[in-house]
């Protein structure tokens, strides 16, 4: 019988699947997984830290800039107040394409 790895990450970063473009808002969240909490989440660009959301789990990046494409991860403490652990999710991608985005008037 062959055993299927389970991902050891508590958190997790989502990211829009949809293509970014220059100009374009895009919103980060850091989510726990098994119904966890998570408190004082951080993001890190490039592996290093970012912002602190002491309230929260998202981060918006806008307008978004060629300089925001790149590795992003968050980390958190997971668990019960009295006895909460530090974990990160893994290194999630942020990719710029396109022609600059420049909305459109009515």
């Amino acid at each position: 019988q062959q055993c299927i790895p389970c991902p050891t990450h508590w958190l997790v970063l989502q990211v829009p699947a949809q293509v970014q473009l220059d100009g374009d808002t895009v919103t980060l969240r850091c989510w726990v997984q098994r119904n966890r909490s998570v408190m004082r989440v951080c993001f890190y660009h490039d592996k290093k830290f970012l912002r602190v959301s002491l309230r929260g789990t998202e981060l918006s990046l806008l307008p978004l800039k060629r300089h925001h494409s790149s590795g992003y991860h968050c980390g958190g403490w997971v668990g019960s107040r009295v006895s909460p652990w530090w974990e990160e999710s893994v290194l999630v991608t942020v990719t710029l394409q396109g022609e600059p985005h420049t909305g459109t008037t009515i």
